[in-house]
């Protein structure tokens, strides 16, 4: 199943950058934005029984994040896409959509959130999420998704940095990424409108973010906020 689940858990707490020098009178100051930590664990889970296909996307998170100076502001996040294929059914026998591969028809569509943070140790071993999240279903339905999901990390811890600068007609901006990943198995069981799917897959991994970023606006600048996406 190809699916992008944009989870968004941004960025926090100083990191020792040292003081900024003041710049001439006039000049813009620069905005600093800090990530503590931002982890996320995500999991795809495709179960057959018989003619139907389940598919099950599971992403969660947590963060701490702040501006320089500023409060420090933690956010969870978790989502579950839920997506169940007759794959023996002509799409003409049901009226739902016939389903994104080819071959059968969605029975069952749920994608749901919350604000569930994720539960997980500083090294990427082990982490576990178990939440409600109420929501729709693909007909407009209320429906409530019962997820317990835990994952065990398996391969090797990874580390990454990622350093950028670039120059913009409104200014300038300085990012750096410090990037912990591990691969996972991920145990996954969801509960919704009468169907239960569970199974183990090890389309699974864990990361963690810690960055920060800064842009220095030039006078008059509108607008500019490369840190969030709008380059000005």
């Amino acid at each position: 199943m190809k699916r992008a689940c944009a989870i968004v858990a941004a960025v926090a707490l100083p990191l020792a950058l040292g003081p900024l020098v003041a710049g001439p009178a006039g000049a813009a100051q620069p905005r600093i934005y800090h990530t503590i930590s931002s982890t996320h664990g995500s999991a795809n889970l495709v179960v057959t029984q018989g003619c139907e296909v389940s598919e099950v996307y599971v992403s969660s998170s947590k963060a701490m994040y702040a501006a320089q100076p500023g409060p420090v502001g933690k956010q969870g996040l978790t989502g579950v896409f839920v997506r169940v294929t007759d794959v023996c059914a002509s799409s003409h026998a049901l009226a739902s959509a016939p389903a994104a591969g080819g071959g059968g028809s969605v029975v069952f569509e749920a994608d749901v959130q919350n604000s569930a943070p994720l539960v997980v140790d500083a090294r990427l071993t082990k982490a576990s999420v178990t939440t409600d999240l109420p929501g729709t279903d693909g007909n407009g339905d209320p429906v409530t998704v019962h997820l317990v999901a835990r994952w065990t990390g398996t391969g090797p811890l990874e580390h990454s940095t990622v350093s950028t600068h670039t120059h913009f007609g409104d200014g300038n901006v300085s990012a750096n990424d410090n990037n912990l990943r591990r691969a996972a198995v991920a145990s996954v069981s969801v509960q919704v409108a009468g169907r239960s799917i569970t199974g183990r897959t090890d389309d699974a991994g864990l990361e963690q973010v810690k960055s920060h970023c800064i842009e220095v606006p030039r006078p008059g600048a509108i607008d500019f906020y490369p840190c969030f996406g709008f380059p000005g």
